[in-house]
């Protein structure tokens, strides 16, 4: 028996090169030297912020004014009418009615605003016009301008005109209801 058996000599071939197998290989990433995804982070948050300081926001209430801030306003008691007249216009079916505008409050007015009611026969309400005051100025009736232009001092007292147009037929040809609708003033000077 033989202790060191000859076993025969197989020769040792070189491995055979192979074409490389992407699948068995590990991909190794380089890290680089710039942090990309810290820039990208920091340009969204810049973007995000220029959105908010530049889209419409909702706008500011202002408070209302307090109360001594704000005049005090005319109303319809402060104005009187006095010595109402009618006359009829020269041309077609209009009517002119004049008296006397008092002021009896504490502002100038500078305009007003009245509502008149013409009645039938029987008292029921045929026609209701709004129509503004006009001052009448000089010794001519004919002659009237805005009270804007010359406000009406608290108790003071004006002339005045109204002009009515388009008059029904029915009218029982009595002065209309006046009611003073619209009041409008400055503080007095």
């Amino acid at each position: 028996m033989a202790t060191n058996p000859n076993y025969p000599q197989i020769p040792q071939r070189k491995p055979e090169k192979r074409p490389p197998d992407d699948h068995a290989k590990l991909e190794i990433v380089k890290k680089g030297k710039f942090p990309w995804p810290l820039i990208a982070i920091l340009v969204a948050i810049a973007i995000l912020i220029a959105l908010i300081i530049w889209l419409p926001s909702i706008p500011q209430r202002t408070p209302a004014p307090a109360a001594a801030q704000v005049p005090q306003q005319p109303t319809a008691s402060q104005i009187q009418l006095t010595n109402l007249n009618m006359a009829p216009a020269p041309v077609g079916s209009a009517l002119y009615i004049s008296g006397v505008l008092h002021n009896q409050g504490t502002t100038a007015i500078t305009g007003a605003q009245v509502k008149a009611e013409f009645l039938g026969s029987n008292g029921q309400v045929l026609i209701s016009q709004s129509r503004p005051l006009e001052q009448v100025t000089g010794n001519a009736s004919n002659r009237v301008e805005n009270f804007i232009n010359a406000p009406v001092q608290p108790n003071q007292a004006r002339p005045f005109r109204i002009y009515f147009d388009n008059l029904p037929q029915g009218w029982n040809h009595q002065m209309p209801q006046i009611t003073v609708t619209t009041v409008t003033g400055t503080t007095p000077s």
